[in-house]
């Protein structure tokens, strides 16, 4: 499965990280353009923007440090979602725009799964983070792989939206 990340940040930057050593096809963006360049060394690809990760990957998963920036790489890559892409928001938000994203990828015949992480940067760095899924199960069941390798702790919450609300709470 090719694997796009958006956002390579404190935390991104630590999930990617442990993709890459791992194994997985990734391609990463990023606006801050030296962050994207200390990836490609690893194995990264760069790409020119979400439209493009999004045409050229199976997963994207954006990490992002604002609802705002998740809102604009989603209407960006909402045009090259199809029935063989899934989005996974690890971005911290709400509930509610987690769910007014995740339509827009599921009527463009995506799937979305909301999968913030707890534990911070430090745990990051080293797997040992949790990470709560929200998503039909079938579609956890799929992604499973990725996140194991991202995180210790996997936990799916139920339906779309769930693990958000389950994140501001613990």
């Amino acid at each position: 499965m090719k694997i796009g990340f958006v956002g390579l940040g404190n935390v991104g930057g630590k999930l990617a990280g442990s993709l890459l050593r791992n194994g997985f096809d990734v391609t990463v963006h990023d606006l801050n353009p030296d962050l994207v360049a200390e990836f490609v060394p690893r194995g990264a690809k760069p790409t020119s923007g979400p439209l493009a990760l999004m045409q050229d990957c199976d997963a994207v998963i954006t990490c992002l440090p604002s609802p705002a920036a998740s809102a604009a790489v989603v209407e960006e890559m909402l045009p090259a979602v199809d029935s063989s892409k899934i989005w996974m928001e690890m971005s911290t938000t709400d509930a509610d725009q987690i769910k007014a994203h995740a339509t827009q990828i599921i009527a463009a015949g995506g799937e979305a799964v909301d999968c913030p992480v707890s534990g911070g940067c430090h745990r990051a760095d080293t797997g040992n983070i949790a990470i709560f899924a929200g998503c039909e199960r079938s579609v956890f069941e799929q992604i499973l792989p990725i996140l194991t390798t991202m995180g210790r702790r996997i936990l799916h919450t139920g339906d779309l939206g769930s693990a958000s609300v389950l994140k501001v709470v613990t």
